[in-house]
């Protein structure tokens, strides 16, 4: 009969409890059983070359693992909020009807949920406020120099408005604590929201502070994953370079165009990962490329700096990293009066050529096109008539299907095959160039692209997660891809990352226990003191 009693009056924690130690004992056999693997595949030679590299984890990443395959997951498209807004409507919905049938009508329920919700309504309103503030200001630029301006600076003010509101929250959250545990003190939550109660509109209200304010407080904690500098895996050459060979990564982005990082983020994550330089390639303009050139030099890094410019005309979808000219170029879409030059992608070409330059097709479009041949909105023949040095053949790690065909071609038409990250987030690095120089002391972008151009370096796609679980595309679509990712991720844990995974749960876990602990043993009268 006692028992019966403590299930009854527990059931919401023998539940949590019953899923952790699911988890727990899923995690332990991972880390009985599960084994690490991660493919290194040169693209240009199509050859398995995970023999000649290894991906090592630092101590400090497998500390804040759980942390960084957050972000890593959510990634920045975004649409992983497709399921929240399908699936917050339904469970809200099953709570208010369980809640209504009597199954959650605890006094004790029921008061604990003023501070949640005031800490929701207020991330609704600081949320809110931040996005109308930021919303404004590239709304304005926008209107002076058009898309120009929102490629170069919509960056920071976004970053800096999120960790500010999210600082207030948190402020929020430590005042309203200290307020609950204070003997004298009190939070009058009950009389702040009364007028607002009676209201005839005030579920309604409710509703959709709570679900803009979660959603708001969801987005915002992305953001925060993707683009705070979490320790990268460090990719070991087996071999050890010998002096004329160097590690490159061709395509990346920082906070001067879309990227998450700084480009003194940037390169410390580069380093830390033992590749020796890169080139900044944000769109539209070089002030990443230079600023990464400034800082190198001002701290006497070992480090290489190419300056590039990621031209992209979003309004044909076709993007271009050119390299060697220190002049910015947008397309017309981004032409704005006393602005950078812009011309369409044939000019574009030209132009980068004859002063010097070289030029490379990103991640291109490779279907057929309505004109003949492949590859849209221009075809791979007339890029080639028009100039272009070459084309990207592993971009962000994806090397197979169409790439497969434009590596093909660069091949039967001595075009440069290359590769580039694109990476715009804080994610482990995912490709690379090995190259020989045959001067090992002329850095200079003409010494790279000569002997790039003879195709004999490797191009390395790096797969840290292989698949084993695939989702179809409309599901992906939908922000299914979350749980995709998530679920090869987790079956390709090493025994490090699946402990940190049960040290973490676990001291979530224990804080839920005296959390719980304690609203069971708190006064009741105490309690409506506090919110009333």
């Amino acid at each position: 009969m006692k028992l019966r009693s403590i299930v009854k009056n527990n059931k919401f924690f023998l539940i949590i409890s019953f899923v952790f130690f699911i988890w727990f004992f899923f995690l332990t056999v991972l880390s009985i059983i599960g084994e690490k693997t991660v493919i290194f595949y040169d693209a240009l030679n199509q050859v398995d070359v995970s023999s000649n590299y290894t991906s090592k984890l630092t101590l400090l990443r497998y500390i804040v693992e759980p942390f960084y395959t957050v972000g890593y997951i959510l990634e920045y498209k975004f649409t992983w909020m497709f399921l929240f807004l399908m699936f917050y409507p339904i469970l809200r919905g099953i709570y208010l009807c369980l809640k209504r049938f009597g199954l959650f009508n605890s006094n004790k329920l029921k008061l604990i949920s003023y501070p949640l919700a005031d800490i929701i309504t207020f991330s609704f309103k600081t949320l809110s406020i931040a996005i109308l503030i930021v919303g404004t200001y590239i709304l304005i630029g926008f209107m002076i120099q058009g898309y120009f301006f929102v490629s170069r600076y919509f960056m920071v003010p976004v970053q800096l408005a999120v960790r500010i509101s999210l600082t207030l929250i948190f402020m929020k959250i430590v005042y309203m604590c200290i307020k609950l545990l204070h003997p004298k003190l009190s939070l009058n939550l009950f009389k702040k929201s009364f007028s607002w109660k009676n209201s005839k509109l005030y579920g309604i209200k409710r509703e959709i502070v709570l679900f803009v304010g979660i959603g708001f407080l969801l987005l915002s904690l992305n953001v925060i994953s993707i683009s705070t500098p979490f320790p990268p895996h460090k990719i070991i050459p087996v071999e050890p370079l010998d002096d004329d060979e160097f590690l490159f990564d061709f395509h990346v982005h920082t906070t001067y165009s879309d990227g998450w990082l700084s480009v003194e983020e940037r390169i410390k994550w580069y380093m830390k990962q033992g590749i020796s330089g890169a080139a900044f390639s944000d769109h539209d303009n070089l002030r990443g490329a230079k600023s990464a050139q400034k800082y190198v030099e001002c701290h006497n890094l070992d480090f290489l700096v190419f300056m590039a410019v990621e031209w992209t005309d979003n309004a044909h979808d076709i993007h271009m990293n050119y390299y060697g000219i220190t002049e910015e170029i947008v397309p017309l879409q981004s032409y704005t009066p006393g602005g950078p030059v812009a011309m369409n992608a044939s000019d574009t070409i030209s132009y980068v050529k004859a002063n010097g330059g070289y030029i490379i097709v990103n991640h291109y479009n490779y279907v057929p096109n309505p004109n003949g041949g492949f590859g849209v909105p221009y075809s791979l023949d007339q890029l080639r008539d028009w100039g272009v040095d070459g084309f990207e053949i592993v971009a962000g790690g994806s090397y197979k299907g169409k790439y497969q065909q434009i590596r093909d071609y660069c091949l039967s038409n001595n075009l440069t095959c290359i590769g580039g990250s694109d990476i715009h987030t804080n994610e482990d690095l995912n490709t690379f160039i090995k190259l020989r120089l045959v001067d090992p002391t002329n850095f200079t972008i003409t010494n790279i692209f000569e002997t790039l151009k003879n195709n004999t370096h490797e191009i390395i796609a790096i797969n840290l997660n292989p698949e084993r679980v695939d989702f179809p595309g409309d599901l992906n679509k939908l922000g299914f891809y979350v749980l995709e990712d998530f679920i090869n991720y987790i079956l390709n844990v090493d025994i490090f990352q699946a402990l940190s995974w049960i040290i973490w749960s676990g001291f979530i876990y224990f804080i839920f226990c005296l959390g719980y602990r304690k609203i069971k043993k708190v006064d009741l009268k105490l309690l409506k003191s506090k919110i009333y």
